[in-house]
């Protein structure tokens, strides 16, 4: 089985010619207690981001009535080709499968899923479109990958380097500073979010010269790892006013090593980060982060919305295979708006069917966060 699954990756599209599955729920309408659904999690199952994930997607998939099995896979790309092989050996198949393309294993995932027949989705990691090039895009080259849900990483890269002026302004009595000397700390070098959050971060140093960038690190998402290349950084003299960091993890690791230095977070240094953890959300009420960014672990909840709607037949998704939405920055000044469903983390608080187009008028088009419908979606 190992050797057959791997070997999928050299077939390409002779592989992509099966014909949809039809599931009870597509033939006979809202079937909802007949759908199971397998989700192939790169991450932890107990803590941190992926949890989160896992978490909402089960309060939508029990809000909607699925049938969810994950399979976690510990942030280790051999033990996601193992969760990959123990869904397709599930008896019976599952109707759906929802996979992401941490460390670019997502193709594997797509031509063995389209050669089985079964429907897959894939979430917050796309394929890249080197692999969409060499292998096709969902519905059209691809039948049975019928949806993509992704975050728009590159607006949330931008974002937190612009946060990182904002805070030096307010600092300094709403003047503008001169320079601010940037470490920029990424998450990994192949991922697409990282990749597309690393070119939202370009675009900020294109349009603001006062971020001036000393150097751009790798911490493979890591609290540790960005501790001690920042402790480093600062140990051999390198310049540092603001620290654009790629999640909370690296931005707090940062924050701690400047700390250390005895340098004053929120006062004479600046870092912003994103993934709404709860560690992060301290550091943004405490004034040590400017931001954290994130609400994409809701993912999880919208690709339930999704797969509802799939299944009830709503049109804008014949049309529209690929879903992108829009993360929200949490800052001081909005705290208020987020605090009671992201430091309980009771995503059951949340009604996840009322973002669902089932009901919706013709021309309604998906409004994806966590703020109720009467405030601004960022």
């Amino acid at each position: 089985m190992h050797r057959l699954f791997w070997a999928l990756l050299g077939v390409g599209l002779l592989c992509v010619v099966a014909a949809p599955l039809k599931t009870n729920a597509q033939q006979n309408g809202d079937q909802s207690d007949h759908i199971r659904v397998a989700f192939i999690n790169p991450g932890y199952g107990d803590r941190g981001f992926w949890k989160d994930v896992r978490d909402t997607m089960q309060a939508a998939a029990d809000q909607f009535g699925y049938e969810l099995t994950v399979f976690d896979s510990d942030r280790d790309w051999k033990m996601m080709v193992e969760s990959a092989e123990q869904v397709f050996a599930m008896q019976p198949p599952p109707d759906y499968i929802i996979a992401v393309n941490e460390h670019q294993q997502g193709t594997r995932i797509v031509l063995e899923a389209e050669k089985r027949g079964i429907p897959v989705i894939m979430l917050l990691n796309d394929l890249t479109q080197e692999q969409k090039y060499t292998y096709g895009t969902p519905r059209k080259d691809i039948k049975n990958w019928i949806l993509t849900l992704t975050p728009d990483n590159e607006r949330a890269g931008y974002d937190i380097a612009q946060s990182l002026i904002d805070g030096a302004r307010l600092a300094q009595g709403d003047a503008m500073p001169q320079t601010l000397c940037l470490l920029s700390i990424a998450g990994d070098r192949n991922t697409p979010a990282s990749l597309q959050r690393l070119k939202g971060l370009d675009h900020a140093l294109s349009r603001y010269p006062v971020l001036r960038e000393q150097r751009r690190i790798v911490a493979n998402w890591s609290y540790d790892e960005a501790f001690r290349q920042t402790e480093a950084w600062i140990k051999r003299g390198g310049c540092i006013d603001a620290v654009w960091a790629a999640n909370d993890n690296i931005a707090l690791g940062a924050i701690a090593a400047l700390k250390e230095a005895g340098r004053v977070p929120g006062k004479d240094v600046f870092v912003g980060g994103l993934n709404w953890s709860t560690d992060g959300l301290d550091a943004v009420t405490d004034g040590e982060m400017t931001l954290t960014h994130g609400g994409h672990f809701f993912a999880g909840a919208w690709v339930m919305v999704l797969l509802h709607d799939y299944v009830n037949g709503v049109e804008f998704l014949k049309d529209h295979p690929e879903i992108t939405f829009r993360m929200e920055a949490v800052t001081r000044e909005n705290m208020a708006d987020f605090n009671d469903i992201l430091f309980t983390r009771d995503w059951d608080k949340v009604d996840f069917s009322r973002f669902s187009l089932v009901n919706a008028p013709v021309g309604a088009e998906y409004r994806f966060g966590l703020l109720s419908d009467d405030k601004e979606h960022n």
